[in-house]
């Protein structure tokens, strides 16, 4: 038997979350959410570990609650997490050799890459100029650096500087929402379309985490609003049949038992990430979304950024240090260096590469942490558990063997390149994609106000904030108003 809503909402992440919030604050609850997984909150995910909550996707909230709605939302529900100790540890940073870098130079070399990001990189042209790789902008600049630098120092303090300069390409926390595979993938003008919020002088050192995690503020903000009904978990959509003449949408779903059925909807909301839909669009959209629409999810960079943990019965290192640092020679052949516990396996080592070094968990002092973007992040999705961690246990003890690394007694990490409704974890503008092909995205279909069939939503259709929490929430917040001001009218 088929139902029927005014609203269905794919996805219960925070963007479809969001959406339902706000159709309930303005008195409309006639919807209902399908979500293809067996649990809520999508690239949100927590997971508990000695009473403490490990974050699978996103970790902390950026800004502060003058510019961050998810900030605001915590704070008035007593749920942040604020971690005030600045850097009152130290960091280690060494090469594949065990040599201890000077961290003077990291610093300026840090502050020289700050600066380029932040005051270089936003004053190139955005109109009717050729667009260009973040990749090459930064490398550019760094150029000019080293080439001054040359008449000055010796040949191995060059070296030393340009592993720095590589380590900050694959870890600066400005880079930290893109998960592409090289910073030669994003588009310059479409990296300075990103509206990175600012926090308030005060707490400029603070990193903000919520208590218990994201999955348990998304539980108190948004499901236990919710009646029982309203969300449908382990429901697989399957088709999507848009009849524009006669304003309704069908939507073919599978439930878990294997059950078919269908819902017949006035307003479908789309969250779905950007990299579902680029595995999906061609099979579940009938008619087929319009080229238009289908040309922005194909030119769109959707990244991956996994992170991993390394649980320990006790800390093996000094407990005065927070991070241990990895600062590859990229000038080394791949076939110089190579893992002992890859050799007799199908598996290469490349990937080890982007590891960038490990830091020391903000709450459990046992656990050590880091992430993995881009391809590299996808390929070591394909390495078993436990061969994993006699590899990092390996790359620990090659770049710190005075510090003899026990292997670890669990490894946790987040595979979203292979989550079947995810396909990643982060929106990117790619070189020859633009911020319009995201307000393409987040146009509805058919484009017409007092019609709208398939509304999106979701991090990718955040032209000012996109690969963000914050962003995801804003874009469910924008088509849940739509569809208010459409009865309201």
């Amino acid at each position: 038997m088929e139902r029927h809503y005014r609203v269905i909402i794919i996805g219960a992440g925070i963007a479809g979350l969001s959406c339902a919030k706000y159709l309930l604050e303005n008195h409309i609850d006639d919807f209902i959410i399908l979500e293809a997984q067996d649990r809520i909150g999508g690239r949100c995910q927590t997971i508990s570990l000695f009473e403490h909550q490990l974050e699978l996707g996103v970790e902390s909230l950026h800004g502060d609650r003058t510019n961050n709605p998810l900030y605001q939302l915590a704070e008035e529900n007593h749920l942040l997490d604020i971690d005030d100790r600045g850097s009152d540890r130290d960091d280690c940073y060494h090469d594949e050799e065990a040599e201890s870098i000077d961290e003077d130079v990291v610093d300026e070399i840090r502050k020289i890459y700050d600066e380029i990001l932040e005051k270089k990189v936003p004053t190139y042209p955005y109109e009717n100029y050729p667009d260009l790789s973040l990749g090459e902008f930064i490398w550019a600049e760094f150029d000019q650096y080293m080439t001054f630098k040359k008449s000055a120092l010796e040949k191995d303090e060059l070296d030393e500087r340009q592993k720095v300069i590589d380590w900050l390409h694959k870890q600066h926390p400005y880079l930290d929402t893109i998960g592409c595979n090289r910073l030669t993938d994003v588009s310059v003008q479409g990296w300075n379309s990103l509206e990175r919020l600012p926090k308030d002088d005060q707490h400029q050192d603070e990193t903000v985490y919520l208590q218990k995690g994201f999955s348990n503020f998304l539980q108190k903000i948004f499901i236990n609003q919710l009646d029982n009904d309203q969300l449908q978990l382990n429901t697989i959509v399957q088709c999507i049949s848009v009849h524009e003449d006669e304003q309704y949408v069908d939507i073919e779903v599978v439930r878990e038992n294997q059950q078919v059925e269908t819902f017949r909807t006035k307003h479908l909301i789309c969250t779905q990430s950007v990299g579902c839909l680029k595995h999906t669009m061609q099979q579940i959209f009938n008619p087929p979304l319009p080229q238009s629409k289908r040309m922005c999810i194909q030119k769109l960079g959707f990244g991956t950024i996994n992170r991993i943990y390394l649980v320990y019965s006790q800390p093996f290192w000094d407990v005065d240090f927070e991070g241990f640092h990895f600062l590859w020679d990229i000038n080394r052949s791949n076939t110089e260096w190579e893992l002992e516990c890859l050799m007799n396996t199908s598996f290469d080592n490349q990937w080890c590469k982007s590891i960038t070094g490990f830091y020391v968990h903000h709450r459990l002092a046992n656990v050590l942490t880091t992430t993995i973007c881009g391809e590299a992040a996808k390929y070591m999705e394909t390495i078993p558990d436990d061969l994993l961690a006699i590899a990092l246990q390996e790359l620990l003890g090659h770049f710190y063997p005075d510090n003899p690394s026990p292997l670890p007694e669990q490894l946790i990490r987040s595979q979203w390149f292979n989550e079947p409704y995810i396909h990643g974890s982060h929106t990117f503008v790619k070189l020859g994609s633009s911020i319009h092909d995201i307000k393409q995205l987040a146009m509805p279909w058919p484009n017409k106000p007092a019609k709208p069939l398939v509304l999106f939503a979701g991090e990718g259709t955040h032209d000012r904030f996109y690969g963000t929490a914050h962003g995801a929430y804003l874009s469910g917040v924008r088509e849940a108003k739509r569809i208010v001001e459409l009865y309201k009218a």
